[in-house]
């Protein structure tokens, strides 16, 4: 994934987790919930100029769709999810 797309979504993951880092507690699971629904709609809704930049965006969606999906038929924690989206966005 290109640079500034990578830079968009670690701004919207770190605003996100500010938010519920605030209340000086670990998130609850309804939390994570929302983080994980926010932060795949931030990836899917970040503007992408080429083809390569679409298509890489479009790989790294669908990587971190089935985390959350195996994860959710699995019984993992929203939480862990959003962790492993976090991994994935970072390591790209």
């Amino acid at each position: 994934m290109i640079q500034s797309t990578k830079l968009i979504i670690i701004l919207i993951s770190l605003c996100l987790s500010v938010s519920v880092a605030g209340q000086q507690k670990a998130p609850t699971e309804s939390q994570c919930k929302e983080m994980v629904a926010g932060m795949l709609q931030a990836m899917k809704s970040a503007p992408m100029k080429t083809d390569r930049d679409k298509q890489s965006a479009r790989e790294v969606i669908e990587k971190a769709e089935k985390i959350v999906k195996d994860n959710r038929a699995r019984g993992v924690s929203e939480c862990e999810s959003w962790a492993a989206i976090g991994k994935l966005v970072t390591t790209q």
